[in-house]
């Protein structure tokens, strides 16, 4: 600011000498040039003075580098969970239908847990169906179930014989599916005093979908007296199956309006999948 006042005057004198008729002095030149040059000295220096208003230059990125270092396993992966639900269904379920009446409540908490990690890809047409399989939880939604239920609550409420023992036994309901049709039979075997019998359900299974099966009576039988009851037009019974679950050891299943069936394995699936390597068609797949 003060070599501004001094240019001011500098440049008023000299104008006023040369109105006058006066040739500037030697010195009044040198003085103006050295003040310009003074504020072209002083106008660099005000140039970082503005760059630091303006701010500092942003700073770099920082970019995390990978740790090498083994990973550490989630405790809580889908295999352990998967392994935790079933667990907790056998736990529920596993004595099959002639234990106590387990949680509705809970097992449909269980079944939707464990359906969400449902392994396989394509369970209605994959060999892991075929084998023999135990029925430890029953919706009743079919005739065959809901007799079962009946023939197992009139056992726990029939008297005793004087000894003590049961007068009717029934046994858990098994179900055996194979490669041809019928594919499925399905197994229960009673006694009433000394007499015992086994009851056979069987039925086709066809697949409509990956995950969709069709089930259809086609006929009853008896051990005792050998009879047989042909399941014809117009007594015929049909429904649709969701295969919702299954693995090596479980298979879940449910109808039409979302009820629920859990089958346990009771063999090896080791000796179907050996057979069907050789064939890669699976029987009922349509």
């Amino acid at each position: 600011m003060p070599h501004v006042l001094l240019a001011l005057l500098l440049s008023t004198a000299e104008g006023y000498s040369i109105l006058r008729g006066h040739t500037p002095s030697v010195t009044q030149q040198v003085s103006v040039r050295a003040l310009c040059a003074m504020q072209a000295d002083e106008a660099e220096e005000s140039e970082p003075a503005a760059e630091a208003i303006a701010g500092p230059p942003p700073m770099p990125e920082l970019v995390a580098e990978p740790v090498d270092g083994p990973s550490v396993a989630d405790p809580f992966d889908s295999a352990d969970e998967e392994s935790i639900a079933k667990e907790a269904l056998k736990a529920e379920v596993g004595e099959g239908l002639s234990s106590a009446s387990p949680d509705k409540v809970v097992v449909g908490e269980i079944l939707l847990a464990l359906e969400a990690m449902n392994p396989t890809r394509s369970p209605a047409t994959s060999p892991l169906l075929n084998g023999k399989w135990k029925v430890i939880y029953a919706s009743g939604s079919s005739p065959g179930l809901k007799a079962t239920q009946l023939l197992l609550k009139g056992a726990k409420n029939a008297p005793k014989s004087p000894s003590g023992a049961d007068l009717i036994d029934v046994q858990d309901v098994y179900i055996t599916i194979g490669q041809e049709q019928p594919r499925a039979e399905a197994s229960l075997r009673t006694r009433l005093l000394s007499f015992e019998n086994t009851v056979k359900l069987s039925s086709r299974l066809e697949a409509e979908s990956a995950v969709r099966l069709v089930e259809t009576y086609e006929a009853a039988e008896s051990e005792y007296l050998s009879l047989r009851l042909p399941f014809q037009s117009p007594v015929q019974y049909k429904r649709s199956l969701l295969v919702s679950y299954l693995d090596e050891e479980l298979l879940v299943v449910r109808d039409a309006l979302g009820r629920p069936d859990v089958l346990m394995r009771c063999d090896g699936p080791s000796a179907s999948l050996e057979s069907d390597t050789a064939d890669d068609s699976v029987p009922g797949a349509s």
